[in-house]
């Protein structure tokens, strides 16, 4: 090659790379340009208690792409501003964007909030360093150099006094083929992420209850169960916000109760909540409504969160409506029955045929009441009574009648009147004796005396009958009373259980006068029951008619002896009037106060008094609670308070773990309390529910205790967190 060639090689290479120098000086000027002309992110902006600013998560606005925005928070300790749906009290942050034409912004992508509490007001919030992410939509045909983007913001910022605040921001972003993130916000943008609601794949369905929300969650993941999550209502005004749903397992998922707002009005449409698992990952779960569930959450709230009694089937539950009527002749409250029916056994031993009309005959008068109390029961609670098992006795007049009629039957047994051939028409004709009548009655007396009790078996199948179609309802009550019924009814179909019974003879006048203490012990516990129910008072006018009753019964004892027609007059006149008092005087007296909810009975200065607004704030600072569920009418009560409870064993315990004691007393009817036992399927006392702390699922203790059962389960419950001590 010759040498001019050479140099118009030379030539041309010098230019190429003279030419390509020029171009990488001139982008990396652009580079170096663009933050003098567009800004990744606004000035941060102070106001009351809060530094704010708006940042972009990329470094340059992409044509066709989506780029994210975030409002960010920087608190002052203790002050929070709040979520979308604020709580008990707040507004929500609010953002408004003005963009260039064509670009989009969705709303605010809200983070999972965290629970602020002040007294009795609870609000959904964020606190410390927080980003709200907002998405922009960038049209592909954008052309512009730069987008700018020009916000106002409005916030409430609260601790204990509330300050409202606003700030408006301005952010340029440059237009670019590509965008890396800015590292200045990137930590910003990934928190905010992270705490997004993911979409749940269970499924929620929620129903209206009468004073309480109703939610079934199934399709649920293996993990952690629900009963330790955090949940918040996305929906404001439909949920308390100071209480928490209960959940129990049921056969299809989990169900639980969650109470209304008091604003709530109706069900909205669209309804979601948002839960936090043990592991910080929130789930959104939109809710559908279904109205199946109305049923349970209206009239009985019983199928929702009833754990044990929702995955029962009908014979199930007659085979433990069975047990339970067996059991039930062990209680306490059957006893003064029972020593009757033995005397009627003993006196019908040598006529087996007698002994087996007579067992029938009673398992008729069981079975028949029972079925008449459970159809009082369902009719009254379809008309919206808050009423369970045992409503009766919550009535102080009905307490009054069964104390008249006991005392009658045992002023009888120790031989003060008995039944003459001409005096007819009274109580002691449809209890004495071995007829067909008598027996019947002494079967109603069973079961009048004997539902203050609720035995083992017995609640969870009351439980699951009464929110059940009626037919299934009385079947299970008519199982009840057979259970009832059946040491009779067996006695008179086994002769050698029949042979075994003593043979009548004179001896059984002295057991027949001894019989009667027990009648008088039973009297002695509805007079404090009463007393319990009205006054002082009101139970000194019950001893009164107990006197008159007894002087007028005395007269009807003297009457044989009376010889003269004008003496007979005279003590019939006062026999009348001491009756005549005897029924008047405590069906007159003034009607008591109502039943406080929530107040302790037996005076048990260890209880609070227990009520739904209290558990719920016990609940909330992770406090274990025991709630004991009891009424002054309830001897199975009674005993389990005196045989476990109240011992050093269980106080020592309660101690130990930090247990709060709360107890709720029945004695009188009390809405708040019914719904509380329907929750866990019962529909009488006793109820005892153990809580552990941290806000786990509950457990239910039995129905008959002993102090070293008590002890052992609240033993086994992890320790509870610190108490705040107050300033």
């Amino acid at each position: 090659m010759d040498t001019s060639r050479c140099n118009e090689v030379a030539s041309k290479a010098g230019a190429l790379r003279c030419a390509s120098r020029s171009r990488a000086l001139l982008a990396l000027l652009a580079v170096l340009l663009v933050p003098a002309t567009a800004r990744p992110a606004s000035d941060p902006v102070r106001t009351d208690h809060l530094d704010s600013r708006l940042v972009a998560q990329a470094a340059a606005a992409v044509p066709g792409q989506t780029l994210t925005l975030g409002l960010l928070l920087e608190h002052d300790p203790h002050w929070h501003t709040y979520w979308r749906n604020p709580g008990d009290s707040g507004l929500p942050t609010r953002i408004e964007l003005d963009l260039p034409e064509g670009v989009v912004a969705g709303p605010i992508e809200w983070p999972h909030p965290e629970r602020f509490e002040l007294a009795d007001i609870v609000n959904f919030g964020y606190g410390g360093r927080r980003l709200l992410p907002v998405t922009l939509t960038v049209p592909a045909d954008y052309a512009a150099s730069s987008l700018p983007i020009r916000a106002s913001a409005s916030w409430l910022i609260c601790e204990i006094e509330c300050i409202p605040g606003e700030a408006g921001y301005a952010l340029d972003l440059p237009v670019a083929a590509s965008a890396a993130d800015d590292a200045r916000w990137s930590d910003d943008f990934a928190a905010a992420r992270a705490a997004l609601p993911q979409s749940a794949t269970a499924s929620l369905a929620i129903a209206e209850g009468s004073d309480a929300i109703a939610l079934a969650l199934s399709g649920l993941d293996a993990g952690a169960p629900p009963t330790q999550w955090q949940w918040f209502p996305e929906t404001p005004e439909v949920f308390a916000n100071g209480a928490l749903p209960e959940w129990q397992r049921t056969a299809d998922g989990w169900q639980a109760r969650w109470r209304k707002s008091e604003y709530f009005t109706q069900l909205p449409a669209d309804i979601a909540l948002v839960a936090v698992d043990g592991a910080g990952t929130a789930w959104r779960f939109p809710a559908r409504l279904d109205a199946s569930l109305v049923l349970a959450a209206g009239t009985a709230q019983s199928q929702v969160a009833t754990g044990d009694t929702a995955v029962l089937g009908l014979l199930p539950a007659l085979l433990l409506a069975l047990l339970g009527g067996l059991v039930l002749n062990l209680m306490p409250c059957v006893f003064p029955v029972l020593s009757m029916k033995a005397m009627s056994a003993l006196e019908a031993a040598d006529h087996r045929g007698e002994l087996r009309r007579h067992g029938l005959w009673y398992t008729a008068g069981v079975v028949a009441t029972f079925l008449l109390l459970a159809g009082a029961l369902l009719v009254l609670r379809a008309g919206g009574e808050q009423l369970g098992w045992g409503f009766q006795l919550q009535e102080p007049r009905f307490v009054a009648v069964v104390a008249l009629l006991l005392f009658a039957m045992a002023l009888s047994f120790s031989g003060v009147w008995a039944l003459g051939g001409r005096f007819v028409g009274a109580g002691q004709r449809l209890t004495e004796g071995r007829g067909a009548r008598a027996a019947f009655f002494t079967g109603a007396l069973a079961v009048v005396v004997a539902s203050p009790c609720t035995a083992p078996f017995m609640g969870t199948a009351l439980g699951w009958a009464l929110v059940q179609p009626t037919a299934s309802a009385l079947a299970v009550f008519a199982a009840l009373g057979v259970g009832l019924a059946a040491p009779m009814l067996v006695l008179g179909f086994a002769p050698a259980l029949a042979r075994a019974l003593p043979r009548p003879g004179p001896w059984m006048e002295g057991f027949r006068q001894l019989l009667a203490f027990p009648l008088y012990l039973t009297v002695v516990w509805l007079l404090w029951v009463y007393g319990e129910q009205t006054s002082a008072l009101g139970m000194a006018w019950l001893l009164a008619a107990l006197t008159a009753l007894a002087f007028a019964l005395w007269l009807v004892g003297r009457r044989p002896a009376m010889r003269s027609p004008g003496f007979r007059r005279v003590a019939a006149v006062a026999a009348a009037a001491a009756l005549a008092i005897a029924v008047d005087l405590p069906l007159s007296a003034s009607a008591p106060p109502p039943a406080t909810a929530g107040a302790t009975a037996a005076g048990d200065d260890r209880a609070e008094p227990w009520s739904e607004q209290r558990l719920a704030e016990l609940r909330d600072a992770g406090r274990p609670v025991l709630v004991n569920m009891t009424a002054a009418w309830c001897i199975t009560c009674l005993a389990n308070e005196r045989i476990a409870l109240a011992t050093d064993t269980v106080r020592q315990a309660l101690a130990t773990r930090g247990v709060v004691y709360l107890k709720g007393d029945w004695t009188r009817s009390d809405p708040a309390i019914t719904r509380y036992l329907a929750r866990y399927g019962r529909n009488g006392v006793p109820l005892y529910v153990l809580y552990p702390p941290g806000g786990g699922a509950p457990s239910v203790l039995p129905q008959l205790l002993t102090a070293s059962g008590v002890a052992d389960a609240v033993l086994a419950l992890p320790p509870a967190p610190p108490q705040e001590t107050a300033p």
